[in-house]
């Protein structure tokens, strides 16, 4: 739930990356696993404590990640109404995109969901962030062109943000380049979800792959689209490794057209 990095790729495609960090007293997580909601197949890990998840993608092509807080550290106001990652969940199987707008968000702990869509020619990007403390739920569409890092507002000030998009557009540098083949993208973000931070000496608590006395990061998830206007063969594929118990997965999820 805490940092994920977006990086698009050929014929309007994306790799969508997200390191969970989570406390040492939360349970595991399981693998990928499938459901079904609302007749819309879904794709995700599922939370060991509540059961719903912080990531997934269903058959309609949609992409959901939800990370910890907005814009800024808050202050818990428990107990809450429901869990995020059950909201997730319902979000994933919901008709449209627009049905988050309508969705009952009060007494909702506060949250950053990222959104990517299929659409006909390529994808959408929507950032929506929800501030509990004002009941607005704050919405900002996201240019697909580029690469973009989010890091969790609960557990990163806005100057630690900042030192990690520095360190990510220094990876996409020196390490991306024209003509690669999609694996070697895929192991050059999966690559920096683990070693980020290192090569500056950052402290444990700012890299990305995250530790301090209370947890750091269980658990690393990698999307990745296949979609191409011209085929009807379109998948989405999930790539999972839990760090805590050693188990992995890769699952594929077909999108109707």
């Amino acid at each position: 739930m805490c940092t994920l990095t977006f990086v698009p790729l050929e014929k309007g495609n994306f790799l969508l990356t997200s390191s969970r960090d989570e406390q040492k007293t939360r349970k595991n997580s399981q693998l990928p696993t499938f459901t079904e909601i609302n007749k819309t197949k879904i794709l995700r890990p599922v939370d060991g404590d509540a059961g719903g998840s912080w990531i997934g993608i269903n058959d309609k092509g949609r992409t959901l990640c939800l990370l910890n807080g907005a814009f800024k550290k808050h202050v818990r106001n428990t107990p809450y109404r429901k869990s995020r990652g059950i909201i997730l969940m319902e979000l994933l199987a919901t008709k449209n995109q627009e049905d988050i707008e309508n969705y009952d968000f009060s007494k909702i702990e506060s949250f950053t969901l990222v959104w990517i869509e299929k659409t006909k020619m390529s994808v959408s990007l929507t950032e929506y962030r929800w501030v509990e403390e004002e009941n607005k739920l704050y919405k900002k569409n996201i240019d697909t062109k580029f690469a973009y890092i989010w890091s969790s507002a609960t557990l990163y000030t806005s100057e630690v943000a900042e030192k990690r998009e520095e360190w990510f557009e220094e990876w996409l540098e020196f390490y991306l380049k024209k003509g690669q083949k999609l694996d070697t993208i895929s192991q050059i973000l999966w690559h920096f979800h683990v070693k980020g931070g290192e090569k500056q000496n950052a402290t444990p608590r700012e890299q990305i792959m995250m530790s301090d006395p209370y947890g750091g990061t269980v658990s690393l998830t990698q999307i990745i689209s296949h979609f191409d206007k011209n085929t009807p063969n379109n998948k989405l594929s999930m790539k999972h490794y839990n760090l805590n118990t050693m188990k992995s997965s890769l699952d594929e999820m077909e999108v109707k057209s």
